[in-house]
Protein backbone atom coordinates (compact mmCIF):
# COMPACT_ATOMS: atom_id res chain seq x y z
CA UNK A 1 0.00 0.00 0.00
CA UNK A 2 1.45 2.96 -1.21
CA UNK A 3 0.77 7.03 0.21
CA UNK A 4 -0.74 9.54 -2.48
CA UNK A 5 1.66 11.86 -3.89
CA UNK A 6 0.46 14.49 -3.10
CA UNK A 7 1.04 13.89 0.45
CA UNK A 8 3.67 16.00 2.71
CA UNK A 9 6.78 14.29 4.05
CA UNK A 10 4.93 14.60 7.40
CA UNK A 11 1.72 13.05 6.21
CA UNK A 12 3.51 9.97 3.96
CA UNK A 13 5.29 8.95 7.50
CA UNK A 14 2.21 8.96 9.30
CA UNK A 15 0.81 6.88 6.24
CA UNK A 16 3.46 4.04 6.09
CA UNK A 17 3.52 3.88 9.74
CA UNK A 18 -0.31 3.18 10.01
CA UNK A 19 -0.02 0.41 7.32
CA UNK A 20 3.20 -0.53 9.19
CA UNK A 21 1.19 -0.88 12.59
CA UNK A 22 -2.10 -2.56 11.38
CA UNK A 23 0.15 -5.46 9.14
CA UNK A 24 1.99 -5.77 12.78
CA UNK A 25 -1.67 -7.13 13.94
CA UNK A 26 -2.82 -8.30 10.87
CA UNK A 27 -5.90 -5.62 9.99
CA UNK A 28 -4.24 -4.61 7.13
CA UNK A 29 -7.16 -4.42 3.99
CA UNK A 30 -6.54 -2.90 0.89
CA UNK A 31 -10.14 -1.79 0.92
CA UNK A 32 -9.62 0.20 4.25
CA UNK A 33 -6.36 2.37 1.75
CA UNK A 34 -8.92 5.75 1.60
CA UNK A 35 -9.74 5.64 5.84
CA UNK A 36 -5.86 5.09 6.12
CA UNK A 37 -5.01 8.29 3.76
CA UNK A 38 -7.42 10.46 5.83
CA UNK A 39 -6.05 9.37 9.06
CA UNK A 40 -2.49 10.17 8.08
CA UNK A 41 -3.57 13.58 6.74
CA UNK A 42 -5.70 14.06 10.17
CA UNK A 43 -2.58 12.73 11.92
CA UNK A 44 -0.19 15.01 9.69
CA UNK A 45 -2.93 18.21 10.15
CA UNK A 46 -2.93 18.39 14.07
CA UNK A 47 1.02 18.14 13.83
CA UNK A 48 0.74 21.47 11.73
CA UNK A 49 -1.43 23.14 13.92
CA UNK A 50 0.54 22.20 17.44
CA UNK A 51 3.61 23.45 15.63
CA UNK A 52 1.45 26.75 15.11
CA UNK A 53 -0.18 26.92 18.02
CA UNK A 54 3.37 26.51 20.07
CA UNK A 55 4.89 29.69 17.82
CA UNK A 56 1.97 31.93 17.35
CA UNK A 57 -0.05 30.67 21.01
CA UNK A 58 -3.61 29.98 21.39
CA UNK A 59 -4.90 33.67 20.62
CA UNK A 60 -4.66 36.12 17.75
CA UNK A 61 -5.51 39.45 17.92
CA UNK A 62 -8.71 40.76 15.69
CA UNK A 63 -10.28 43.56 14.91
CA UNK A 64 -12.29 43.54 18.67
CA UNK A 65 -9.58 42.40 20.45
CA UNK A 66 -7.97 38.46 21.32
CA UNK A 67 -10.08 35.39 19.69
CA UNK A 68 -9.04 31.93 19.48
CA UNK A 69 -6.34 31.12 16.56
CA UNK A 70 -7.58 29.27 13.57
CA UNK A 71 -5.46 26.06 14.71
CA UNK A 72 -7.23 25.79 17.55
CA UNK A 73 -10.41 24.76 15.94
CA UNK A 74 -8.24 23.17 12.55
CA UNK A 75 -6.67 20.78 14.85
CA UNK A 76 -9.89 20.19 17.01
CA UNK A 77 -11.93 19.12 13.59
CA UNK A 78 -8.85 16.67 12.64
CA UNK A 79 -8.28 15.04 16.36
CA UNK A 80 -12.35 14.13 15.93
CA UNK A 81 -11.73 12.27 12.90
CA UNK A 82 -8.76 10.54 14.00
CA UNK A 83 -10.99 9.13 16.44
CA UNK A 84 -13.27 8.24 14.06
CA UNK A 85 -10.55 6.93 11.87
CA UNK A 86 -9.60 4.49 14.51
CA UNK A 87 -13.32 3.36 15.10
CA UNK A 88 -13.46 2.52 11.51
CA UNK A 89 -9.92 0.64 11.71
CA UNK A 90 -10.90 -1.01 14.78
CA UNK A 91 -8.37 -0.04 16.94
CA UNK A 92 -10.37 2.12 19.09
CA UNK A 93 -10.22 0.44 23.10
CA UNK A 94 -13.88 -1.19 22.65
CA UNK A 95 -13.40 -2.69 19.77
CA UNK A 96 -10.07 -4.10 21.02
CA UNK A 97 -11.94 -5.52 24.30
CA UNK A 98 -14.59 -6.90 22.29
CA UNK A 99 -11.61 -8.60 20.34
CA UNK A 100 -9.67 -9.58 23.72
CA UNK A 101 -13.18 -11.16 24.72
CA UNK A 102 -13.85 -13.11 21.77
CA UNK A 103 -10.69 -14.86 22.24
CA UNK A 104 -11.05 -18.88 22.94
CA UNK A 105 -7.77 -18.99 24.45
CA UNK A 106 -8.03 -18.33 27.83
CA UNK A 107 -11.54 -20.81 28.38
CA UNK A 108 -9.85 -23.25 30.44
CA UNK A 109 -8.90 -20.36 32.86
CA UNK A 110 -12.71 -18.56 32.77
CA UNK A 111 -13.94 -19.61 36.58
CA UNK A 112 -17.82 -20.10 34.89
CA UNK A 113 -16.25 -22.76 32.41
CA UNK A 114 -14.40 -24.58 35.49
CA UNK A 115 -17.86 -24.52 37.68
CA UNK A 116 -20.21 -25.38 34.66
CA UNK A 117 -17.22 -28.36 34.56
CA UNK A 118 -17.39 -29.90 37.91
CA UNK A 119 -21.02 -29.34 38.44
CA UNK A 120 -21.66 -31.81 35.08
Amino acid sequence: MKAPEYFNKTAINYFNFVVAELEKIDKLNTTDQPIIERLAFNLATVEACEKELFQDGYTVMGPHGKKEHPSVSTAMKAQAKIIESFKLLGLNAAQKFKEEQAKPDNLNNDPLIQLLRTKF
